[in-house]
């Protein structure tokens, strides 16, 4: 077993595509990025460009980064590999779904939506490449989601692996395409 010391708490943790580990750490307001021999090599504070609250975070085959923020209300931005905010979704109280109230895990389709497990709301809301659009995931009529916290895109299988603490239940959605 090894240990590497992150930021403080370290809440979603993903592998970008040169196999570094991309860290979203919440109490730090950071993304670190470390290699497989825990080396960091990169850091980007997030504060200081007015997000916080990072829950997790997945790099995009631009190189940036697409963050959730588990603030009040819910967010998803789009960091680029300099720090800066690309693009942000912050719904409003009047925007077609509402707000996101507690959003976490992502996922990303091969078109570039993100896939939001918006927890609170006991959903999955799909949000536009460009971070402009979203709407509810349409899910099978019978199924209920409770408190959505952990998602798995896995599109060459068409699944959609969504894991609940409400229920202590692993969801398994097939054909599921974004």
């Amino acid at each position: 077993m090894k240990q590497w010391s992150v930021a403080s708490r370290p809440a979603g943790l993903s592998v970008n595509k040169e196999h570094n580990v991309v860290v979203a750490c919440y109490g730090a307001d950071k993304l670190q990025e470390y290699t497989t021999h825990g080396t960091l090599v990169r850091e980007m504070s997030l504060q200081q460009v007015g997000l916080t609250d990072p829950w997790h975070a997945l790099q995009l085959s631009t190189g940036d980064y697409v963050v959730s923020h588990s603030t009040s209300p819910g967010a998803v931005s789009v960091v680029g590999v300099d720090g800066n905010v690309v693009c942000r979704y912050h719904p409003t109280q009047t925007s077609n779904i509402g707000q996101m109230q507690d959003p976490g895990s992502l996922a990303v389709t091969k078109n570039g939506d993100v896939l939001v497990a918006d927890d609170d709301n006991e959903r999955i809301v799909s949000v536009d490449s460009s971070l402009r659009y979203a709407q509810v995931l349409a899910l099978p009529v019978d199924v209920v989601i409770a408190y959505p916290c952990s998602l798995c895109l896995d599109e060459s299988r068409g699944r959609l692996y969504v894991s609940e603490h409400g229920k202590d239940r692993l969801l398994v959605f097939e054909c599921m395409t974004a």
